[in-house]
């Protein structure tokens, strides 16, 4: 049987996936207020507290400067934000970071680590 814990060697991978994932739902979240508020074009609301929250933390990551308190904000954010449960249907969501908040939140151990 396959333990589904991520072993030391898997870790600095894995992160790096994570990080991408986070980089995206910046994206997204970055596409979602432009698009909302200069082009009056609707894409879903935006998340200010999330953007806000992740970009903080990619800073930190981007100056290799690691902030618990930081990296605990952005998971909270996410966890508020996975729990809201925008819908994916509606016709105003043309970005839904769902499978990419999941994911990073499946795995947020090895952000705090």
């Amino acid at each position: 049987m396959m333990s589904t814990s991520v072993t030391e060697h898997d870790a600095t991978p894995m992160k790096e996936q994570l990080i991408s994932k986070i980089r995206e739902i910046l994206a997204n979240e970055k596409f979602k207020m432009d698009a909302y508020f200069f082009c009056g074009f609707p894409s879903g609301t935006p998340n200010e507290k999330l953007l806000k929250a992740c970009e903080k933390y990619l800073e930190t990551v981007d100056k290799a400067q690691p902030d618990a308190e930081v990296t605990a904000k952005m998971i909270a954010e996410l966890e508020a934000a996975a729990a809201a449960k925008p819908d994916a249907g509606g016709v105003d969501n043309l970005v839904n970071n769902m499978a990419d908040l999941e994911e990073v939140l499946a795995h947020k151990e090895l952000l705090l680590g």
